[in-house]
């Protein structure tokens, strides 16, 4: 799976989830996805936290393929992420 096929696949769920209003208040964006470890970082509104996981959790295929997308970990700010995710 590349870094826009996932990409994709996260925002047609939020916005079927949510509609356009509430994908505006997401505010998701892709910061980064390593291909090799199947690992990304996104971010998201913080108020939007709880919508944001769980339409990652309704996301089963991508490009047919399934698929499992789970959270390892949540930050405040994309330095301490990186930290933990390297720990």
């Amino acid at each position: 799976m590349t870094e826009p096929d996932l990409s994709h696949a996260i925002s047609d769920k939020i916005h079927l989830l949510y509609g356009v209003k509430g994908a505006a208040e997401t505010n998701y964006r892709m910061i980064e996805y390593n291909q090799q470890h199947r690992q990304g970082i996104i971010r998201c509104n913080h108020d939007k936290l709880i919508e944001t996981r769980a339409a990652l959790a309704h996301i089963t295929a991508i490009n047919g393929a399934p698929v499992s997308v789970q959270v390892i970990t949540v930050s405040g700010t994309i330095k301490s992420l990186r930290k933990r995710l390297t720990e």
